[in-house]
């Protein structure tokens, strides 16, 4: 009885191969669709919303959020370094995937040393993390979760119970 069983089972395995096809003819050839900007579905998905605007001290190995709140939308951010070394900041995953290029990668602000830089990023709601992408300098602590709020009410509720990065960053900074 126990070989009529394995007898039948590897008979309706091969009828089940059988009936397999292979790949469908066209199927070969077949290229990812390209969607020209502008057309209806295809346009970029971005965050919309107010912004806002952080201010970001940067040095030998950390980040301070010290000013501002990140809405979603296009955020302004400012990076003030307060060391005598090149740092930037990358937002991992940033939405509208731009950044300044710094010379050590790319990045949405760059500074040498004791200066500030300007740049924009679009962010969704959510965390994120900012890292410095000169080589090492992540892995030597310059990363640092955001906090992207969805609404200007939401962020307003943060800011009154005291739960935002810069509270965060003011009672324990990273330095």
């Amino acid at each position: 009885m126990r070989r009529l069983t394995l007898g039948t089972a590897a008979l309706a395995a091969a009828a089940l191969l059988a009936g397999c096809t292979g790949v469908p003819d066209g199927a070969a050839e077949a290229q990812a669709l390209v969607c020209p900007p502008g057309e209806p579905g295809c346009d970029e998905i971005l965050p919309i919303g107010p912004g806002g605007a952080v201010e970001v001290e940067m040095g030998n190995f950390f980040f301070n959020v010290t000013d501002g709140i990140a809405i979603t939308g296009e955020i302004e951010v400012t990076a003030v370094n307060v060391s005598d070394a090149y740092h930037n900041i990358e937002f991992l995953g940033a939405a509208d995937g731009t950044y300044l290029g710094g010379s050590d990668g790319e990045a949405v602000v760059g500074a040498d040393g004791f200066e500030t830089d300007v740049g924009q990023v679009a962010l969704f709601p959510g965390e994120w993390l900012m890292i410095c992408n000169v080589p090492g300098h992540r892995a030597a602590g310059m990363e640092l979760p955001i906090t992207v709020y969805a609404t200007e009410e939401e962020a307003e509720l943060a800011i009154e119970a005291g739960e935002t990065d810069v509270d965060r960053d003011r009672e324990m900074p990273n330095t």
